[in-house]
C-alpha cells in the first residue's frame, strides 16, 4: 500500500470518527414540552413531532445570553423541555418565558440545564429572536392559549383632587346705634296706662260718693 492510499484511509477514518458525535446529536430531538402560567389551567403538555421540530428549528433553545436580567417583568410561563433519547424522554432544560407585546421578542430565564444525567441549576437570561418568539406564540395559539404580556403596566395617573372651596364666614354687622323700640308699641302701652288710670280714678270716685 503506497503513501497516497494510506493517507486516504487515515483521512476516511478521521472523518468517520468526527461523524459519530454528530450522529449522536441528531439522535437527540425535542420530544415533549410542559407549560404552565397565566391562562393555563394546571399544566399544558405538547408532544406533536411536527410542532416540536418547528419550535426547535426556530432557534427557541439557542439564543444569545443577556448580560443582565431585564426589569419591569411580571409573571411568566414555566416551560420544561424534554429530549427524546432513543425512545427515552428526559428533561434537558427548565426556563421561564416572558412574553412582551405581540410582534416583539420576549425574554427567557433559564433556571436549569441538563448536565450529564441530571438537571443543574443555572441563572441565565436570553432574548428571543422574532422568528423563535413567533414560533412559540403560534404553538400556543394552536392550542387555544392566549399569551398574556409579562410587562408590568404603570398605574394610571390619578387626577389631583381640587381643594375644597371654603366660603368666607361673614360676621353679622352690629349697629352701634341704640335700638329704638317701635313707636306703635309705645303708643299702645301709653294708651293702656291712660285707660287703666282713668278706670282707677272713676272707681275711687264711685266708692267715695255712693248714690243715695
Amino acid at each position: 500500500m503506497n503513501k497516497t492510499k494510506r493517507h486516504i484511509l487515515t483521512l476516511t477514518m478521521l472523518i468517520g470518527l468526527l461523524a459519530i458525535p454528530t450522529l449522536v446529536v441528531f439522535a437527540k430531538e425535542l420530544g415533549l414540552l410542559t407549560i404552565s402560567g397565566p391562562g393555563i389551567k394546571g399544566e399544558l403538555t405538547l408532544s406533536d413531532p411536527k410542532d416540536m421540530m418547528k419550535l426547535e428549528q426556530s432557534g427557541f433553545f439557542d439564543q444569545a445570553v443577556l448580560a443582565k436580567a431585564p426589569t419591569g417583568l411580571g409573571e411568566g410561563y414555566s416551560v420544561t423541555a424534554h429530549l427524546n433519547l432513543d425512545g427515552k424522554v428526559v428533561p434537558f432544560v427548565e426556563m421561564v418565558y416572558y412574553p412582551t407585546n405581540e410582534g416583539q421578542p420576549g425574554y427567557v430565564h433559564y433556571t436549569g440545564r441538563l448536565n450529564g444525567e441530571t438537571l443543574q441549576k443555572v441563572d441565565e437570561w436570553n432574548i428571543l429572536t422574532r422568528a423563535s418568539d413567533d414560533a412559540f406564540r403560534s404553538l400556543m395559539t394552536a392550542n387555544n392559549i392566549t399569551l398574556q404580556s409579562a410587562l408590568i403596566k404603570a398605574p394610571a395617573a390619578v387626577a389631583p383632587v381640587a381643594p375644597a372651596v371654603v366660603e368666607p364666614v361673614v360676621a353679622p354687622v352690629v349697629s352701634s346705634r341704640p335700638v329704638q323700640p317701635p313707636y306703635m308699641i309705645l303708643a299702645l302701652v301709653a294708651t293702656i296706662v291712660v285707660l287703666a288710670g282713668a278706670g282707677l280714678a272713676l272707681r275711687r270716685r264711685t266708692v267715695s260718693h255712693p248714690s243715695a
